[in-house]
């Protein structure tokens, strides 16, 4: 595998990796994606005639404008292309999921290899337990006959169930009907492209993950609290307005420990 040597960092030295980030990008960042955006942001000439010609719909033009010029184009399931110990901290946010389990363990030591003793890893995924929670509690609303209860019921299922069966591409079915039949051709459904997800994570299961990988220090973190240092300013789990982006997720942190010498 070829590596990338040259990385980007910060005024104060620091290089960090936000992998598998699809458009949630920031330019400080050395970001990694497979998608398509990944792919085109690179030809924007040719993302500019698709929005002309009614190919690339509007919305997805908009994501673009906003992704990463310099994002990394790459399958992270074929390892991280960058020399050991390259970055000062790695992120990934509800990516995981998308990882077969069985390739689960190298995603994690790829991870663990290219960190600096020292720098820690964030990782953010649907948090199972509180999705749980919230079906239990819809549940036990609707048997109550509370108002509105249905709506919690239904919307729970959706985001525990919906990216597990669903087999369009997101945005797809919104896409002309000749456009929509390109993008089954060149695209594939949602397991060729990564967007299913193939399995859910809770604190106790991802610690293990950690642990099993070599890292240490793992404790759990929100949205806006992080060994990062100045991780609000990048803005990755918040909006511009200081809302949470991904309600509902699981925030864990954890530190590669210095290899003992002999």
């Amino acid at each position: 595998m070829k590596r990338i040597t040259k990385v980007k960092t910060l005024e104060d030295g620091r290089a960090l990796l936000n992998v598998g980030c699809g458009t949630r990008t920031h330019c400080e960042w050395n970001n990694i994606d497979r998608s398509p955006y990944a792919r085109l942001v690179h030809h924007m000439s040719l993302a500019r005639f698709l929005r002309r010609v009614g190919i690339l719909s509007p919305k997805r033009y908009e994501n673009l404008r906003f992704t990463d010029l310099q994002i990394i184009c790459w399958d992270v399931r074929q390892g991280l292309p960058f020399d050991d110990n390259a970055f000062d901290a790695v992120y990934h946010s509800h990516f995981l999921g998308h990882i077969d389990r069985v390739q689960v363990p190298y995603i994690m030591s790829e991870c663990h290899r290219v960190l600096k003793n020292g720098g820690t890893i964030r990782i953010v995924v649907p948090d199972l337990e509180q999705l749980v929670r919230r079906y239990c509690d819809a549940t036990a609303a609707l048997r109550l006959g509370e108002r509105g209860a249905a709506e919690d019921y239904e919307e729970t299922v959706f985001d525990i169930f919906e990216l597990m069966v669903r087999r369009a591409p997101e945005g797809t079915s919104e896409q002309p009907p000749l456009v929509r039949m390109l993008e089954r051709v060149v695209r594939g459904d949602t397991m060729d492209q990564g967007e299913a997800r193939r399995w859910h994570y809770d604190e106790y299961s991802l610690s293990r993950l950690l642990q099993e990988a070599g890292f240490g220090e793992i404790q759990r973190v929100d949205a806006v609290t992080s060994r990062i240092e100045g991780w609000a300013r990048f803005a990755l789990d918040i909006n511009e307005d200081g809302t949470v982006y991904k309600p509902c997720s699981l925030y864990m942190e954890a530190v590669k420990q210095p290899t003992a010498r002999r």
